[in-house]
């Protein structure tokens, strides 16, 4: 038997139990840890625009002057993550 170490993505705590699974069988966690808000993920995501991180380097590459085309094809996301995510932001 093979034991993986699972940990979250966003607290990177090992306080992580199983909470069901995708509709492609995928197992999906959650972590148990109050300052993580208790959000589910998965090891592996088959879509990378819900990758955790990846809003963060579209507003960092935007910052930078990089265009939406541009965002797209270095991270291999969809134009339209691309848009949602900026649409999303609050400009100060």
């Amino acid at each position: 038997m093979v034991l993986i170490e699972v940990t979250c993505p966003i607290c990177k705590g090992t306080d992580v139990s199983l909470n069901g699974k995708t509709k492609q069988e995928v197992q999906r966690y959650i972590c148990n840890d109050r300052t993580c808000g208790g959000k589910s993920f998965l090891l592996k995501y088959r879509n990378k625009g819900s990758q955790p991180g990846i809003e963060k380097q579209i507003i960092d590459m935007t910052s930078n002057g990089s265009g939406i085309r541009d965002i797209s094809r270095v991270l291999g996301i969809s134009t339209d993550k691309v848009m949602s995510t900026l649409k999303k932001q609050k400009i100060s």
